[in-house]
């Protein structure tokens, strides 16, 4: 008992910089201030990295290149800003860049309904919205698979705007000053990207339906 309430009076110990007290330090030369930066908000650049791609390497290097252009680009953080929020919309314009390079074309992305997990895509757009499913990522599986499947089949705007509306749950105006666009822009492109992952979704279920026939015969 007496350890215990010991242990209670004891002064607790004192936190530690903040954010933007290690802006600071790095502005004035101490740059090992910047990789606890980097150590304090690593989980959740990858966590957004995370969102835009699935290969582990990519996710880890869009991550790097992140850390690497917020510490070039530190004397442009505004100290009366947050520091997460800053650090994000560097962490999203390089995902949007890599999505960019890439620009795959939407019929590349077709599902490959002899994988094991269709299964269970299939329940899940028979179940739940595009968006939903999209939002679900995080924590189921197979939700995360689809996800990606339907964010695949995107364009690079399109994506972008539909994983910080429905993923980072971030307002029309707050991704308009992220990517530069204006609020009417994050609309339109809002809705073309619901409607056409809900396409990709209805062909999902449409081939999902078309292998049950052929089974049957």
């Amino acid at each position: 008992m007496e350890a215990a309430l010991a242990a209670r009076l004891e002064p607790s110990a004192a936190p530690g910089p903040s954010d933007e007290q290690l802006v600071v330090e790095v502005l004035r030369g101490r740059h090992a201030a910047f990789a606890e930066l980097a150590s304090r908000h690593r989980q959740r650049v990858e966590r957004l990295c995370r969102r835009f791609f699935s290969d582990p390497e990519v996710i880890r290097d869009l991550s790097q290149e992140s850390f690497i252009k917020a510490f070039t680009g530190l004397k442009s953080y505004r100290l009366e800003e947050s520091f997460p929020a800053w650090l994000r919309a560097i962490v999203v314009n390089v995902c949007y860049d890599e999505l960019r390079r890439r620009r795959r074309h939407p019929e590349e992305s077709i599902a490959d309904f002899s994988s094991p997990a269709v299964c269970n895509w299939a329940e899940l757009v028979s179940t739940a919205t595009p968006e939903e499913i999209v939002a679900a990522a995080e924590t189921r599986r197979e939700a995360y698979d689809l996800a990606h499947h339907l964010l695949d089949s995107l364009k690079p705007e399109d994506r972008t705007v539909l994983i910080l509306r429905e993923s980072e749950e971030m307002s029309v105006a707050e991704i308009a000053k992220i990517v530069g666009w204006s609020t009417a822009k994050v609309k339109i492109r809002a809705f073309r990207a619901r409607q056409s992952m809900r396409k990709q979704a209805e062909r999902i279920l449409t081939a999902r339906k078309r292998r049950g026939a052929n089974e049957l015969l």
